[in-house]
């Protein structure tokens, strides 16, 4: 049974996870390419890996032992890191960092369709929601964006937050029976190996090269590892619930350091997509609760 204090710590966990993961989305938005997302995971991959050394572990036993679990895992990470970073770049970054964490919406329209989930009237607001946040932000945004760019922003989020749905799963299943460094590094470091070839396609310069590995090094890689332990012993809806705090890490840190602009219209878009991913996770509490 998971004691108060382990539960308090494991809170703390993942509020630095979106503190972390915010930040690197705000950065990412300005310094990454599409081509280029491979870098900011290799550089997350050999923090972890260094680590998980130090710590007497050995990553390719790990991997050689489940490499069917790992390989998916990877795959799924490297699908997710080039939808999120062109989403990023397309913008705007208010909205789609919150789009990106709108996962448990897609899993709701999916449930609708197979049949899973009733049609009830808080199922029935948060597709409103999301939808009315697409359209504010496809309607109103900056001069310099053309819609069919924001519309194509707001898609490649929601594709992300598909791989996100699957990958929290996965991780999920198998956090309390893995080793969290070496997992969360085997993870984004196959990812990283994956998307290499991109790489020619629009080789960086040396300073972007770098600032990338940095990025990863110093919050990507760190969220990582975090994440694994935070969902050790928290539930899916709880960490769900925290991890909204990264949208609003990533919009404050993309207002003051990267020349984001924040407008009226993309923070009242980022709020609803927010609403409805919140009403989502306080729903699915009520589902949960015993009679």
């Amino acid at each position: 049974m998971t004691t108060v204090p382990t539960r308090l710590v494991s809170l703390a966990l993942m509020v630095a996870v979106t503190v972390l993961w915010g930040g690197s989305s705000a950065l990412l938005a300005v310094l990454a390419a599409p081509t280029t997302s491979c870098l900011v995971a290799f550089g997350g991959a050999a923090t972890l890996l260094i680590v998980a050394r130090l710590r007497g572990e050995n990553p390719w036993r790990a991997f050689v032992a489940h490499p069917a679990l790992y390989l998916r895992l990877g795959g799924l990470e490297t699908a997710n890191l080039v939808l999120y970073v062109t989403a990023l770049r397309i913008g705007p970054l208010p909205v789609v960092v919150p789009l990106h964490l709108a996962a448990p919406v897609l899993l709701i329209s999916i449930g609708l369709v197979r049949g899973r989930r009733p049609p009830t009237v808080p199922v029935a607001i948060e597709l409103l929601l999301v939808g009315a946040a697409m359209w504010l932000v496809t309607t109103h945004h900056p001069a310099s964006l053309a819609v069919g760019e924001v519309a194509a922003g707001c898609l490649l989020a929601l594709a992300s937050a598909a791989c996100v749905a699957i990958l929290v799963s996965l991780i999920a299943r198998e956090a309390e029976a893995r080793s969290t460094v070496t997992s969360a590094g085997l993870q984004i470091l196959l990812a990283a190996i994956a998307g290499t070839p991109l790489l020619a396609i629009d080789p960086p310069t040396p300073r972007s090269a770098a600032e990338l590995l940095a990025v990863g090094a110093l919050l990507l890689g760190p969220g990582f590892a975090l994440y694994w332990r935070a969902l050790r012993r928290l539930d899916a809806t709880t960490a769900s619930i925290i991890g909204l705090n990264e949208a609003v890490v990533a919009a404050l840190v993309g207002a003051l350091c990267t020349g984001t602009r924040l407008t009226v219209a993309t923070v009242g878009a980022g709020a609803l997509v927010l609403g409805a991913v919140g009403l989502e996770q306080w729903s699915a509490s009520g589902r949960d609760a015993p009679p």
